[in-house]
C-alpha cells in the first residue's frame, strides 16, 4: 500500500517537473523570439533615449603578461582613456559655478548638457556627501534641501 502511494507521488512529482521544465523552455523561446524581432527591426544600442557609439574594444592583454587598463578597457572607459592619451577630456568634470542671484525659479542655475537629462550632485553646507538628482531638459528642477532651482541648457546650440 505504501509502495503504491510513494510511486504515485513520485510520478506526480516527475510530471510537475516536466511541466515546469516545459514552461521554462517556452519562456526562453519567447525571449529569444523577441530579441530576434528587435534585431530584425534594425534596432541600435540605446541608453537614456539616445544612440550609443559603436562598441569600442581593444585587442586585450598579451599572452603571459598582465594587461593594463588601456588594453582591457571597453566602451566609454576606453574612449576616455584614448582621449586622455591625446591630452583631451572625454567627460566634462568641471563644476558648475553659481553666480550671485542664481538659483531662483526665474534665474535657475544653468547646467550644461547635450542630452535631455543629466545627473547632478550638490554638496550642502555642513554635509559630507553630495545630494544627487536628475535634471531634465523640459522644466526647471527644484531641490528643497538646498532651496535652489536648476535647468539644463545645451552649450552647443
Amino acid at each position: 500500500k505504501h509502495y503504491r502511494k510513494a510511486a504515485a507521488a513520485a510520478a506526480a512529482e516527475r510530471e510537475r517537473e516536466r511541466f515546469a521544465r516545459g514552461s521554462r523552455m517556452m519562456a526562453l523561446r519567447q525571449v529569444a523570439a523577441r530579441r530576434a524581432l528587435v534585431r530584425a527591426a534594425g534596432a541600435t544600442r540605446a541608453f537614456g533615449g539616445y544612440s550609443q557609439p559603436p562598441l569600442s574594444q581593444g585587442e586585450g592583454g598579451k599572452q603571459g603578461l598582465i594587461a593594463d587598463d588601456t588594453e582591457q578597457a571597453t566602451g566609454r572607459e576606453r574612449e576616455e582613456l584614448k582621449a586622455f592619451a591625446e591630452g583631451k577630456h572625454y567627460f566634462n568634470r568641471q563644476p558648475v559655478q553659481m553666480e550671485k542671484g542664481q538659483g531662483t525659479f526665474q534665474n535657475p542655475v544653468m547646467v550644461p548638457s547635450e542630452l535631455h537629462e543629466r545627473i547632478v550632485g550638490v554638496i550642502p553646507k555642513g554635509q559630507d556627501g553630495p545630494l544627487w538628482f536628475v535634471v531634465g531638459s523640459d522644466k526647471v528642477h527644484y531641490v528643497p534641501e538646498v532651496d535652489l532651482h536648476f535647468k539644463l541648457y545645451n552649450p552647443y546650440k
